[in-house]
């Protein structure tokens, strides 16, 4: 069977739909003998995945397009004939699309929090997502919080949604015996522990609240760790440099920008505590990659976190420093500290790809089932993806 993705979320440095996207693929790859078109706008060099081969084929347009309108004009016709099944990986389905689909809704923060996205984002996301519900075939959202979301919008769609969330890759996993974390420490903070929040900086993930909540925090233990924003840098600049600016110690916050994902585990194994106060989400891969590695984590109660942790984190109110506050000195406990990593690394030990990936399997075997299986190898003018 062929499988085609839109592909976008592999452009660049990997963010959550990213992640998720190539462990998806990394496990279909392992699990079947499917074949996948990686459906882009414009010719890429390094999608990321050239370990895969021979198993894909990159698919784009001779003259590179705006996403939004080559997803709406030429993405849904290029694919007759090459694919069984599209996956649109990033909530908005092509129009003319001839061949079975799966919607894929990771958020709808562009929709219910329009602010915290840019203008072009929320106006490309926003005219299209009613449209894309509606007529879909098969939706799958990440979370139940997402479908929930979705139900707002529409309640017909969400009936119909399947929710299948994301796996953790194995490397995300506790320290191992020895591993002390002062080269970590040295590195990031020169030498003082630390408390750590991964993800894109942006005003979406709680960024000045936590930012609010660390002063507070210093008010009442000047020894508390420092604070590490490991990110890189989203929309919007104002917002970013009045909270610094509010903040008592500047010298205390870190930010080492995007990190890659050995430098991620580090600082997830490592953290006094891990952080992910977002104002909303749709799955929350960091606190989850947390958990996987151990890690003493407190999150905002954004429901996408609260089923993620599934009680193996601490929740704070959103857009609530004091509570924050008052969570990380408590969770700085030795004793709090135990329980709190003791939890992780059971939660953390069940978010594997492994029912994700079965879920996966079956709903595309099941739509693809009755497909038409002719002419799967590369049609003429198909390049091989070059990595």
């Amino acid at each position: 069977m062929r499988i085609a993705f839109d592909a976008r979320p592999l452009i660049g440095a990997r963010t959550g739909v990213g992640v998720w996207l190539d462990g998806l693929l990394r496990g279909l790859a392992a699990a079947t003998g499917w074949s996948f078109v990686l459906c882009l706008p414009r010719r890429v060099d390094d999608l990321g995945v050239g370990d895969l081969g021979g198993r894909l084929t990159v698919l784009a347009p001779p003259v590179p397009l705006p996403g939004t309108l080559w997803l709406q004009t030429v993405a849904g016709p290029s694919v007759a004939g090459r694919a069984d099944v599209f996956v649109g990986s990033l909530g908005v389905r092509p129009r003319r699309l001839s061949v079975p689909d799966v919607l894929m809704v990771h958020d709808l923060t562009p929709r219910t929090r329009p602010r915290a996205h840019t203008l072009a984002n929320r106006m490309c996301f926003n005219a299209y997502i009613e449209e894309s519900l509606a007529s879909t075939q098969t939706l799958v959202c990440l979370s139940e919080a997402t479908r929930e979301a979705v139900s707002r919008i529409q309640p017909g769609a969400a009936r119909r949604a399947r929710v299948i969330g994301a796996g953790v890759d194995p490397f995300f996993s506790p320290a191992g015996d020895g591993e002390d974390g002062g080269e970590t420490r040295r590195r990031f903070t020169g030498g003082r522990p630390f408390i750590v929040q991964l993800g894109t900086l942006e005003p979406r993930k709680g960024i000045a609240t936590l930012l609010a909540a660390h002063a507070l925090l210093l008010a009442r233990r000047p020894d508390a760790p420092d604070l590490v924003l490991a990110g890189g840098r989203g929309w919007g600049r104002g917002w970013l440099a009045a909270a610094l600016e509010r903040h008592p110690d500047p010298s205390r916050i870190h930010r080492p920008g995007y990190v890659n994902r050995d430098d991620a585990r580090a600082l997830l194994r490592h953290a006094d505590l891990v952080t992910l106060v977002s104002e909303e989400e749709g799955f929350g891969l960091p606190l989850a990659e947390a958990l996987a590695c151990g890690a003493a984590c407190i999150a905002s109660d954004a429901p996408a976190l609260v089923e993620v942790a599934a009680g193996a984190a601490r929740h704070v109110a959103r857009g609530d420093a004091a509570a924050l506050a008052a969570a990380a000195a408590a969770a700085l406990d030795p004793e709090a500290q135990r329980a709190l990593r003791a939890a992780a690394r059971r939660r953390g030990a069940e978010l594997t790809w492994e029912g994700p990936l079965a879920a996966w399997r079956d709903l595309l075997e099941g739509i693809g089932r009755g497909q038409s299986t002719a002419g799967q190898l590369r049609m003429p003018g198909d390049a091989p993806a070059r990595h």
